[in-house]
């Protein structure tokens, strides 16, 4: 079974606020191609509510630093716009998970922009403490990627 982590409570938070929900009477969290689904009691809101991959990225890029205090030089940034992938090709092990050492100059993440595949590097020598983005999905500049302890 997969914990629920701050992201996910930040997000569930986010998600109630600008839907302005009731009383929430369900929630449910899938974190495979990441899905939240909320459903409220109040009469007038009984939809259920589905943020899709992106959405739920872009969340979780503006709320990382709500949840958690860290430091500007931790956190691996894109440096463009594009498609991220965590791994050289599906078969492939991802590049890195957590808890993982590397070292400076490791490849990270790969981010396909104009039919070109560039390598984001580990920028210092660490361990990687999260990783945000997921498998194949669109990053804008300055989206947050990869955070380092």
């Amino acid at each position: 079974m997969t914990k629920i982590d701050k992201i996910d409570i930040e997000n569930i938070k986010l998600i109630t606020e600008k839907t302005e929900i009731g009383k929430i009477s369900k929630v449910k969290i899938k974190k495979g191609d990441y899905e939240i689904e909320i459903s409220s009691e109040s009469v007038s809101n009984q939809r259920p509510i589905s943020e899709d991959t992106q959405t739920v990225s872009k969340i979780n890029s503006e709320n990382i630093s709500v949840s958690e205090e860290l430091n500007e030089e931790n956190i691996v940034k894109s440096p463009m716009v594009g498609v991220a992938y965590l791994s050289a090709d599906p078969d492939s092990a991802a590049y890195v998970k957590i808890g993982q050492h590397v070292k400076a100059g490791d490849t990270l993440i790969l981010i396909e922009a104009m039919k070109t595949f560039n390598e984001i590097k580990a920028p210092k020598s660490g361990v990687i403490k999260k990783i945000l983005a997921l498998n194949s999905q669109p990053v804008e500049y300055g989206d947050h990627l990869i955070i380092f302890e």
